[in-house]
């Protein structure tokens, strides 16, 4: 029954707080529909009481392995990959990338914030797609993966299954998007016993039971919950013509 809606979250060592908690804290304690998981990539077999370091004392226990998230009787609504510059390291590992995607190969829905996107198009997955990135490491990064259709002036992007944001605030108002993406009323919940399906080519079902126009409501009045100001136009970037820190 599509009564919650699974988020599994990676959680790496260096992973960048907002990248995580900005989108997540928008998004699950909201609504009892969205349900997390969180899975620490370094731990393949148990997380149960290891941390992994954030930064400056800031730390996440994972809740599943990577091994549990793995087995086909494991089923999840979302895969969320935020970013961070611990993530550099682990675009090297062959392994790791294989494991990353049979998840994205799974999920009826993936979402990156930041340099997330970079892990992703790292499996290959995001190939022929459309999606961005961090803004500060656009010129670098973006080149090592020319099958991806990399958009440079976007808040996110949404192609298919994949909702990729680019730096780390725009996260947030990805997540809000996100939340207009997959929102499911609760009259509607029980209404609609189909689960969402990942299709042929990739992408997935629509959501039972998903209205447009009730999920922009619920989406509005929860940014205004919040006192947040919604950028709601993905392609309203301030940032994209701002110099970067080293003035180029």
């Amino acid at each position: 029954m599509p009564t919650h809606h699974r988020i599994l979250s990676l959680v790496y060592s260096e992973v960048e707080a907002l990248d995580l908690f900005g989108p997540l804290g928008a998004i699950v304690p909201r609504s009892d529909y969205y349900k997390l998981e969180f899975v620490n990539l370094h731990h393949f077999a148990s997380p149960q009481g290891i941390e992994t370091s954030i930064k400056n004392g800031m730390g996440i226990v994972g809740t599943i392995s990577l091994a549990e998230a793995l087995r086909e009787d494991h089923s999840f609504d979302t895969l969320f990959i935020p970013g961070g510059f611990g993530m550099m390291p682990l675009v090297w590992d062959p392994v790791l990338l294989q494991q990353i995607g049979q998840l994205v190969d799974r999920a009826p829905n993936v979402f990156t914030v930041c340099t997330g996107s970079i892990l992703l198009a790292a499996t290959g997955r995001l190939d022929g797609r459309q999606a961005t990135t961090n803004k500060r490491l656009y010129d670098e990064v973006t080149p090592k993966h020319p099958g991806v259709k990399w958009q440079k002036r976007a808040r996110w992007v949404h192609d298919g299954k994949f909702l990729t944001s680019s730096g780390v605030t725009a996260g947030i108002d990805a997540g809000f998007a996100f939340i207009a993406n997959t929102y499911v009323a609760p009259e509607d919940r029980q209404a609609h016993p189909e689960t969402q399906k990942v299709g042929l080519r990739g992408d997935a079902t629509p959501i039972p039971g998903y209205s447009r126009e009730k999920a922009l409501k619920f989406t509005r009045m929860t940014a205004f919950g919040l006192e947040y100001r919604w950028h709601s136009d993905p392609a309203d970037d301030p940032f994209v013509d701002l110099p970067t820190s080293d003035g180029s």
